[in-house]
């Protein structure tokens, strides 16, 4: 825990499962392009089936839900895909797989099943990539953020994330943070703060640029070994 922000019990309550901004959304689909080719992609528990509906536009998708609540709400954000309650109800393994901001509402004892890391590599074909995003307890953002920061259910650092999924069997492939994507930090107004012009560059260019622990979120691109 980075010792200039307070202990997780003097922060707010966590926040809800909410759907990526815009900026954030474009820039996903472009890294899901860039980093994980032409799918089929299965994006995993994507809050309001929006990333669901995006992916759709780049190739064949298919959604994995935690509940039927949750599967109604993807499928109502992205018409026409299908939306799975297990992975045995997948066709087949996927060459691609997103995983936006699912290990924030996933406890450890959940991290082997489906909607976990043991259920993603399950879920990919041998040499299949998984585009993970989760945010960073010990990143840069909260640091800046102080007592502002609002911690996911589950509050893990870059270092923490990383070590779950090469527990799970994933090698690492390139690994990142979204920048400084909740500003203002400090008083300083956004379009003002030299601090964000990282984060502006790594969005416009769709690449992962900005270091590890240097954002909000920590990115992550994993691979299934192609021998397992």
């Amino acid at each position: 825990m980075i010792p200039t922000t307070p202990p997780l019990a003097d922060l707010p309550e966590p926040a809800g499962a909410v759907p990526p901004e815009r900026a954030a959304l474009h820039w996903y689909l472009r890294l899901a392009r860039h980093h994980l080719g032409r799918g089929p992609y299965l994006d995993v528990a994507g809050a309001g089936g929006v990333l669901l509906a995006g992916l759709a536009r780049l190739g064949p998708v298919s959604g994995l839900a935690g509940s039927e609540a949750e599967a109604g709400a993807m499928r109502a954000g992205a018409p026409g895909c299908p939306v799975h309650l297990t992975l045995d109800a997948l066709p087949g393994p996927v060459a691609s797989l997103t995983a936006v901001e699912v290990l924030d509402r996933l406890p450890d004892a959940a991290l082997a099943g489906d909607l976990g890391p043991g259920g993603w590599f399950r879920a990919l074909e041998p040499g299949g990539r998984a585009l993970v995003v989760a945010a960073d307890a010990e990143g840069r953002g909260r640091e800046l953020a102080g007592a502002r920061w609002v911690p996911p259910r589950v509050p893990r650092g870059h270092l923490r994330i990383r070590e779950i999924l090469v527990d799970a069997g994933f090698e690492i492939v390139r690994e990142g943070s979204d920048g400084l994507t909740r500003g203002p930090y400090g008083g300083v107004p956004t379009w003002a703060d030299p601090r964000l012009a990282a984060t502006r560059a790594q969005r416009s260019a769709g690449r992962l640029t900005c270091e590890a622990g240097a954002g909000e979120r920590a990115v992550i691109i994993a691979r299934r070994p192609a021998a397992s």
